[in-house]
């Protein structure tokens, strides 16, 4: 593909490798050179609705980002911006793997030990009266009461969890639905993405329940995983 212009000026010299494109267009880079390893997200808006809009607003991410920055480890917000229809979003690297990387597809247990302990210290760590974020997709009317409201992540996908080289939970990534709901909506998207083929293909429910420390509740994960489903 073409880099776009926004890209190629603040990779200012060093390399540039595509490694992500969502469903709306929008790209993420790795930079690599010598401003050392860094991630830029660009996105496109033209023709977007204001709710796909909201999908991908990269200026309320780094809004987040920086705001949780504060309590957990995060990727710290180098840059950000937007230009008639183009946003941008640039944040330094972690020393750390995500969690369907190969070395860890080869080791699931690990990785499922990881993610549950990382949202785990994310649920118990960011202030929820000191949070000005909501998670979008969580608040439908007929939601079941919560059991816990906390800070989630809101797309607690296997790819959002980092991994150091010991195979510890290491920090979280794209935090763009980042906000307060009740921790089922994380827990539920959680476990079930860790099933999914293109992750590990199959239910790790018992170990990473054991790992966070809670019993599971059927009723909110089926509720929380329908409503993602229906997104």
């Amino acid at each position: 593909m073409e880099v776009p212009e926004r890209v190629l000026e603040r990779a200012a010299g060093d390399s540039i490798k595509p490694i992500w494109r969502n469903e709306l267009g929008g790209m993420t880079f790795r930079l690599a050179g010598a401003h050392g390893t860094r991630y830029l997200k660009w996105q496109d808006y033209t023709g977007l609705g204001a709710d796909r809009h909201a999908e991908v607003d990269l200026g309320t991410e780094a809004e987040k980002l920086a705001w949780a920055n504060r309590f957990v480890t995060v990727p710290q917000v180098l840059d950000s911006g937007v230009d008639g229809q183009e946003a941008w979003l640039l944040t330094a690297g972690i020393d750390a793997s995500a969690a369907y990387h190969p070395r860890w597809r080869a080791e699931p247990e690990t990785a499922v030990r990881a993610i549950a302990s990382g949202l785990r210290h994310l649920h118990d760590s960011l202030p929820v009266a000191n949070c000005p974020f909501t998670v979008p997709w969580a608040h439908p009317e007929q939601a079941p009461a919560p059991e816990r409201l906390v800070v989630c992540h809101g797309d607690p996908c296997v790819p959002n969890t980092l991994l150091d080289d010991e195979g510890n939970f290491a920090a979280h990534v794209d935090l763009g639905a980042l906000g307060v709901a009740d921790r089922w909506a994380d827990l539920a998207i959680a476990t079930y993405s860790i099933s999914w083929e293109v992750n590990f293909g199959r239910n790790y429910d018992d170990l990473f329940f054991s790992v966070y420390g809670v019993e599971p509740d059927q009723d909110r994960i089926a509720f929380y995983r329908n409503l993602w489903d229906d997104g």
